[in-house]
């Protein structure tokens, strides 16, 4: 699961979005998106659905995202 999360911080700078942008167009706290980019936060989760929704926004297929 690693390799998604860094992949999804990755993708956001690659499209020039700051992250409370991404909190702002997918109506999410920017505190649950920071932790889910967080090297540290050993807890996080991503649901299915908000990686759909991450995949959309990045015009990215759901296989970019576990690609190392």
């Amino acid at each position: 699961m690693p390799i998604i999360y860094r992949n999804i911080k990755k993708f956001r700078k690659d499209c020039g979005m700051e992250l409370s942008d991404v909190a702002e167009i997918l109506d999410m706290s920017y505190d649950y998106l920071r932790r889910i980019e967080s090297d540290n936060d050993l807890i996080k989760t991503c649901s299915l659905k908000l990686l759909i929704k991450f995949s959309i926004l990045y015009n990215k297929s759901l296989d970019d995202f576990i690609k190392e």
